[in-house]
């Protein structure tokens, strides 16, 4: 673990771990780690990501409202960021299909508290960005779950 690291997550990096290789009944600790370094303020996340999760009503939605302590904010700091992003890499949001809403919110409380992104999500185009690309851009650290489930230390059983 890298002292005072903190890590910021994604959506994908809850969604995809409980439907795919980290669910709660095969890897029961990186659903205890996870709550255990929010209250350790080494694990935010952005109220838009509590919303994305809120959308599907789902036991990841249970469980998100019955153990994650806290949400980041949308401060004014975060706001003038997601609005930059926004302005250079619309397309990161997908209006269309109503997906991706919080991944600019990501990226900016990682600016923001100078945190690492940890996203489930490939790296991106510049006609197609996603989160990787964007930090790329920004100057701000990312990782993929594995890397974070690492070097976080987070237990899976």
């Amino acid at each position: 673990m890298i002292d005072g690291r903190v890590y910021c997550l994604d959506t994908s990096a809850l969604i995809n771990p409980w439907n795919r290789y980290y669910a709660p009944d095969l890897a029961p600790g990186y659903w205890r780690d996870i709550p255990r370094l929010v209250q350790e303020k080494r694990v935010v996340m952005s109220e838009e990501v509590r919303d994305e999760i809120d959308r599907v009503e789902d036991d990841l939605k249970a469980w998100a409202r019955s153990n994650v302590p806290t949400w980041h904010p949308l401060t004014d700091d975060v706001q003038e960021i997601v609005s930059h992003i926004m302005g250079n890499w619309g397309q990161l949001v997908d209006v269309r299909k109503d997906r991706s809403r919080a991944d600019p919110f990501v990226i900016a409380t990682a600016k923001v508290l100078g945190a690492v992104v940890v996203t489930d999500e490939k790296h991106g185009t510049t006609k197609d960005p996603r989160i990787p690309f964007v930090c790329e851009r920004l100057n701000v650290p990312c990782m993929n779950v594995y890397a974070f489930v690492r070097e976080a230390e987070v237990r899976l059983f």
